[in-house]
């Protein structure tokens, strides 16, 4: 977990250099090709299951929800603090409580309520709308954390057709040629350095894909998520060393209560999902 968070976080410093040469739905575009063919060796090994689906419609709306929170995400990496960003991308957890709720039914008592409320709290303390900081890369960034933990729901109900992956090789595959429907009115050819931070860029995306996937495979959700919060701090040395961003003390305030609700949430459904589940033990 902790060199997925690693690999993301320069995965974030590619899209900060390429952003001011290329449109942000092209570089989704780059990156989920350069990741497909990165990984594509991989994927054939066990054969030709993981190239079937039992839901390819669902597959294929998941796709633009992808591409949607990719390139919402993208943007808001591109225009506000890195700090800032990440920050916000920890609420996903968050969401995903909420759309379990309203969405799969899924009982929810007063802890769990609590530890969202918290996080909400984090969320406008880092989004500082008082103050007229709010800004639309920070209204995309929690556009892109909704939009991502619709994903995650997506991908909880594509797990009982599919195997785990099918529906990691198809996020990338499905979200390519939505973006590059994108791409063609607006398309810049990239110049030979962003060339190579773009296939750097889907490098570190397979990597931290199969990282974050194997971690949760081989520990625990409790043990191995809060090492993801890591890459916060990989984030904030990223944006001081490379940009002269420095996070305002609203962004510490507002991250760790974000990570708190997020701990909690992910503690929590770990503890449920190894005991008897009662409506009444949330």
């Amino acid at each position: 977990m902790l060199l997925a968070g690693a690999m993301s976080s320069l995965l974030h410093v590619g899209v900060r250099i390429v952003s001011p040469e290329i449109p942000t739905i092209e570089i989704v575009f780059l990156r989920s090709t350069f990741t497909i063919l990165v990984t594509l060796p991989f994927l054939v090994r066990p054969g030709q299951r993981a190239w079937r689906s039992s839901r390819f419609d669902l597959q294929l709306l998941r796709g633009v929800v992808g591409v949607c929170s990719m390139t919402t995400w993208y943007y808001a990496l591109a225009v506000m603090p890195l700090a800032d960003a990440g920050a916000l991308s920890f609420t996903t957890p968050i969401f995903v409580s909420l759309g379990a709720a309203l969405f799969f039914g899924e009982s929810v008592g007063l802890r769990r309520w609590t530890a969202v409320i918290l996080g909400l709290i984090g969320t406008a303390i880092v989004l500082r709308p008082g103050e007229g900081v709010i800004s639309w890369g920070a209204i995309a960034a929690l556009g892109s954390s909704i939009l991502w933990a619709v994903s995650l729901l997506m991908a909880k109900n594509l797990a009982k057709y599919d195997s785990s992956l099918t529906i990691s090789f198809y996020q990338p595959l499905m979200i390519a040629p939505f973006a590059l429907l994108g791409s063609v009115p607006v398309w810049v050819w990239p110049s030979l350095q962003s060339w190579i931070v773009l296939f750097g860029m889907g490098l570190v995306a397979g990597i931290a894909n199969f990282a974050y996937v194997h971690a949760l495979r081989i520990a625990d959700a409790s043990v191995s998520m809060p090492a993801d919060y890591m890459r916060l701090l990989w984030m904030v040395g990223w944006g001081y060393l490379l940009f002269a961003e420095i996070p305002a003390i609203s962004t510490w305030v507002g991250a760790a209560l974000i990570i708190c609700s997020t701990l909690f949430i992910t503690w929590r459904e770990s503890r449920l999902a190894s005991q008897p589940k009662s409506p009444a033990s949330r």
